[in-house]
């Protein structure tokens, strides 16, 4: 599969990150969910900072991408929580 965006930053991370959590179990673990954070967002290089506007007030930038795909997460943990090691 290829995902391909202009910048390579947001959408990017967010929809192959999204992919890999629902297509691999290994990823709705508690150690494969950080191994997802950490390759795709943290060595991917995501603008955490600038992203969620601490570093910069330029609005421009600010746009909270990694919040959005936590909440798919939390969507889909809601309605497949068997799915998930991590469910209380």
């Amino acid at each position: 599969v290829l995902v391909h965006c202009s910048d390579g930053w947001d959408r990017t991370a967010q929809v192959s990150s999204l992919a890999k959590l629902l297509m691999d179990p290994y990823y709705r673990t508690l150690d494969g969910f950080q191994t997802l954070i950490a390759t795709d967002w943290l060595q991917f290089g995501h603008k955490f900072s600038e992203r969620m506007g601490r570093l910069h007030c330029d609005s421009e930038e600010a746009s909270p991408i990694f919040l959005q795909w936590l909440d798919c997460v939390f969507q889909v943990y809601r309605q497949f929580p068997e799915r998930f090691e991590f469910t209380p």
